[in-house]
């Protein structure tokens, strides 16, 4: 019996000219990133459930990119009681917030597995 490729798609984003874009990509096979599309620079894998701010946008890409340089790449950080999820933690919706959304959740980061660039 063949292994199921799983794949979704993520979200990748350049800090450079703040361009965000989809790619399908099989779980097993997770690229950190990927040249971007629009300038030709590293874009970054932000994850199924990140949702780009707009490109003019820059005070929520300098949140972004402080939560990216702090080890969050845009995953659900669950609430857990006892042996049940019983919700997840909102990102935060400010750079303010985000400092202190890193002191509080700094240990439930995204670890790397690989160090491709």
């Amino acid at each position: 019996m063949k292994n199921k490729a799983y794949k979704y798609n993520h979200s990748f984003a350049c800090f450079t000219c703040r361009k965000a874009f989809k790619r399908e990509v099989d779980i097993c096979k997770i690229k950190d990133t990927l040249i971007c599309p629009n300038c030709g620079g590293v874009s970054y894998n932000l994850g199924r459930h990140f949702k780009a701010p707009k490109r003019m946008d820059t005070q929520q890409w300098k949140k972004v990119k402080f939560l990216f340089d702090n080890g969050f790449r845009f995953q659900k950080i669950r609430i857990i009681n006892g042996s049940h999820v019983i919700g997840t933690v909102p990102y935060p919706k400010t750079l303010l917030e985000a400092k202190g959304f890193v002191a509080k959740y700094k240990n439930r980061f995204f670890v790397h597995l690989t160090n491709e660039k």
